[in-house]
Parts: structure tokens; C-alpha cells; sequence
């Protein structure tokens, strides 16, 4: 009997880990490395899937210079078709690329992206997606 306890032990916990690592290769991969993760998801909506993150900064000040690198980055070495950014802080955009569409938003210290997956005008973006930041 307790040989049988010790086997479905044995095999609980290889599960367990069979499960974790799968969860962990199946994650979509970080666009923001900076900051830490809060929130890493494909969101389908409006027939359009989504790819959202958040991150999150000690204080404000390192969450401002970190919107600014993550933008440039985000765009660096690629064409940039349409943009439109808020100017009410200057910490709202969004930008089409020619193979995507992502709009990245700060949040006092957090850092909000939502990113398409195929271009899509900026107007069209900011209706369906931008319900997907806040």
C-alpha cells in the first residue's frame, strides 16, 4: 500500500511539472523587456487577435524614460505608415507599421501595449482596441 502511495506520488508531481512547463512554453513572448510583468494575454476581439502587456515601474520618472525607449524601440528599423499620438501628456500612441499595428500607454508607472497581429488603420485600432489598455 504505501508502495502504491509513493508511485502516484511520484507520478503526481511529474504531472505537475509537465503542466508548469507547458503553461510557461505556450506564454507568448515579452515585447517589453523593461519593468516588471503584470500581464501577458491574447485577447480576441472583433474577429482581430490582440496581444497585451503590462508592466510596472518603481515611480513615474523611470516609467516616462522607459515610454519613450520602448517607443522608439517598438518602431526602430521599421517604416512607420500612420501614428497618432495624444497630446494632452504625450504618453499615448499609436502607430501602424507595415506588419502591425500597436498602441503603447502610460499609465502613471505602469506601461500598457496592445499590438495586432497584421496592420490595421490607426482609427479602426483605437476603436477596437483601446478598450483592451485601460
Amino acid at each position: 500500500m504505501c508502495r502504491l502511495l509513493s508511485v502516484l506520488l511520484i507520478v503526481a508531481i511529474i504531472a505537475a511539472i509537465a503542466i508548469i512547463v507547458g503553461k510557461r512554453l505556450n506564454r507568448p513572448k515579452r515585447i517589453m523587456q523593461e519593468g516588471k510583468l503584470l500581464k501577458s494575454e491574447m485577447v480576441s476581439r472583433d474577429g482581430e487577435m490582440f496581444y497585451v502587456e503590462k508592466i510596472a515601474f518603481k515611480d513615474w520618472h523611470v516609467s516616462l524614460h522607459n515610454f519613450y525607449r520602448i517607443s522608439d524601440r517598438l518602431s526602430d528599423g521599421h517604416t512607420i505608415v500612420e501614428q497618432k499620438w495624444s497630446y494632452e501628456d504625450f504618453c499615448d500612441v499609436t502607430i501602424r507599421l507595415e506588419d502591425c499595428t500597436y498602441a503603447l500607454n502610460r499609465q502613471v508607472e505602469v506601461i500598457a501595449l496592445v499590438r495586432s497581429f497584421r496592420p490595421i488603420p490607426v482609427d479602426e485600432f483605437d476603436r477596437i482596441a483601446r478598450p483592451l489598455i485601460m
